[in-house]
């Protein structure tokens, strides 16, 4: 009866977990950022029809997209969380190696700070994706985001219509603004070898390692228990 009363508990409870956005992109907010393709203006029916493509076409030219500078105040540590579609999935030519997708943090003169590559697993249309970047110690000022497909060519796209670039908050492990039974659910995932979601994120104690110490941590901090 206890157990139930504490699942309960859990499942009724959730925390907010605010963070701080640096940059959106979708089909309403994409003021700032650049899509590298030569005369293409982004609009709403452009990025709703899947047609921001990442790849390198024949040329040699990389099509790439490029989020607005912001500072990263709250912490060295951001989160890019994106849609990743895959258009030409379940055709012959997809290549799953050359589909998979890159992430890059810049700072202002392009130079990368740090590249980030997402070795897909699965095949998959659609794809919600999360990854971490670290501005590098000394590093001060703006930086920008970039995704990429380096490997892609025409026959295996990635295509991007959402964006979310922010500060990563402790407990949010699926990074939708609170806590709750949702993050348990993904931080057992991870610990269990089935959810593609950073570590980091899941490592709930900051000892290093994540394990069913975190789930404990986590289930108090969603009880009020103890505060992250």
């Amino acid at each position: 009866m206890k157990k139930f009363i504490i699942s309960l508990a859990i499942i009724c409870s959730a925390i907010s977990a605010s963070a701080i956005e640096y940059a959106v992109f979708n089909l309403n907010s994409f003021d700032g950022w650049i899509y590298t393709r030569e005369g293409v203006t982004l609009t709403t029916e452009y990025i709703g029809g899947n047609k921001v493509k990442l790849f390198r076409n024949s040329a040699g030219k990389d099509f790439t997209l490029i989020s607005p500078s912001f500072e990263p105040t709250a912490s060295p540590t951001i989160r890019v969380m994106f849609d990743w579609q895959s258009p030409t999935w379940g055709e012959e030519h997809y290549n799953l190696t050359k589909n998979s997708p890159f992430v890059e943090l810049l700072d202002l003169n392009g130079n990368v700070l740090q590249q980030v590559y997402y070795q897909l697993k699965t095949g998959e249309i659609t794809r919600n994706l999360s990854i971490l970047l670290k501005v590098p110690e000394g590093h001060t000022g703006a930086v920008k985001v970039r995704l990429a497909a380096w490997n892609a060519d025409v026959n295996t796209p990635g295509a991007v219509k959402r964006v979310e670039i922010i500060s990563p908050t402790s407990g949010d492990v699926n990074g939708d603004g609170s806590m709750n039974v949702s993050d348990v659910t993904n931080l057992i995932n991870v610990i269990l070898g089935i959810s593609d979601l950073p570590k980091e994120l899941a490592d709930i104690n900051g000892d290093g390692s994540v394990n069913v110490t975190d789930v404990t941590t986590l289930i108090n901090a969603i009880l009020g228990i103890i505060t992250l």
